[in-house]
């Protein structure tokens, strides 16, 4: 029997290269859309959610608990990007991108941690993620995606038996905001990388795409297993 991912934010740019890449290798593909679905194949099951509250992760949990029972991978991709000027950010900007970003994740992953045979989970996160710095009108995504590091850390010392990692992509052609000091890779490049990821052997690691060229990065943030 194959082997079934659940993705989310797949109908993105990187989640639609993300599923290609998948289902491609022969992987069954359970890809998580808000308003854009995808194309169905053989291998691809498009699942509607809205997880801008914990309502809409809850709903949808309960309404795929059936397919989500056999997942044995995960791969977070989901968080939509709200521009505002740094000055302009409130309190409330920043719980709605937490929201967003990461009670999904965890609520999503403890959900297949009980209920399934999660064996890897990968939590994409930013090009800037533990640099301090965050792109100008993107402060409360990047504060959000900072704290993905901690929470893969931290779900892997609770549960050694669990590949846990985290990937900060390069920014990707054709997003709409971009590095103002780096090329842009193509998503199917990244999405090759971020598959190596899930399906390899390596855990508690932070991976980075290198600045200039050549292999990504990784580096250790927890103790290895």
């Amino acid at each position: 029997m194959a082997e079934t991912v659940l993705i989310t934010g797949a109908s993105g740019l990187l989640g639609r290269a993300l599923v290609r890449e998948f289902a491609g290798r022969g992987l069954m593909v359970l890809a998580q859309y808000h308003r854009h679905r995808g194309e169905e194949c053989g291998n691809v099951r498009w699942l509607a959610a809205d997880f801008s509250s914990a309502a809409g992760t809850k709903a949808f949990l309960g309404r795929h608990a059936k397919a989500l029972a056999g997942c044995g991978c995960v791969v977070h991709n989901y968080g939509p990007i709200a521009e505002k000027a740094t000055a302009e950010v409130t309190g409330a900007d920043l719980l709605a991108a937490c929201q967003a970003q990461l009670q999904p994740a965890l609520d999503i992953t403890r959900h297949l941690l009980a209920r399934a045979t999660l064996r890897s989970a990968l939590f994409i996160a930013f090009e800037d993620t533990g640099r301090v710095r965050a792109f100008r009108k993107v402060l409360a995504f990047a504060v959000a995606k900072n704290a993905l590091p901690l929470l893969s850390r931290s779900l892997a010392d609770a549960h050694p038996g669990v590949r846990f990692n985290v990937f900060s992509p390069p920014t990707l052609a054709g997003a709409a905001i971009r590095h103002p000091r780096v090329k842009p890779v193509a998503p199917e490049k990244v999405a090759a990388r971020a598959c190596r990821i899930v399906l390899g052997r390596g855990s508690g690691r932070h991976y980075r795409w290198p600045s200039h060229g050549g292999r990504s990065t990784r580096r250790k943030t927890h103790g290895s297993r």
